[in-house]
């Protein structure tokens, strides 16, 4: 039996299509509050493979599974060059032409999951400021960075920030994940 879709073809671009993001990060405050330990992101990751849930776009009850497939699902190990230890890693290829370029032009720029879910309070100590910094992503067309600076609000979400200024310009950052749009493209970003 033949594969429908081939998933080691490039696009006229060079790329597979896929991308790689982290779905949860364990030990860290979302944007929304949410908390979730080494034990419960291990839970939604096995959880979420084994009873085949969908996939939905901006949380808006559009279901695209027939559109995007996952590729890989893993927990990052400890000292993983490329996401947070503990965290619930997803890699997804885009087979929707729409949605490839939502992706390019960092319309869509990250993913969540979506489930029925118990919650309960819990008090959390540590030291908290209100200023971040970091490293943008590298850009997808010639591979260039930016440090960044941010101010956040009570909840973790940016009030103000800017890049770096890196090959004659900067990227305003009023957003969580994606940078303003400067010179013809935008970098994302995380900050844990």
């Amino acid at each position: 039996m033949g594969l429908l879709y081939d998933p080691t073809k490039r696009d006229a671009n060079g790329w597979h299509r896929v991308v790689f993001g982290e779905v949860i990060l364990p030990d860290v405050p979302n944007v929304y509050g949410d908390f979730h330990s080494r034990e419960s992101v291990r839970q939604f990751a096995y959880g979420f493979m084994l009873n085949g849930f969908r996939f939905d776009l901006d949380h808006d009850n559009n279901d695209v599974s027939n559109e995007v497939k996952v590729v890989e699902s893993f927990i990052a190990r400890d000292n993983d060059p490329d996401f947070v230890a503990g965290s619930w890693v997803l890699g997804i290829q885009i087979l929707s032409d729409d949605i490839w370029n939502k992706v390019l032009t960092g319309e869509l720029n990250g993913y969540s999951y979506e489930a029925m879910v118990r919650m309960f309070g819990v008090d959390l100590e540590g030291e908290t400021s209100l200023f971040r910094r970091g490293m943008t992503q590298p850009s997808l067309t010639d591979g260039h960075q930016h440090a960044l600076y941010l101010v956040l609000d009570d909840e973790g979400r940016p009030i103000v920030g800017s890049t770096s200024v890196n090959d004659g310009h900067y990227h305003g950052i009023v957003r969580h994940t994606i940078t303003e749009s400067h010179a013809g493209h935008q970098h994302i970003y995380q900050i844990v």
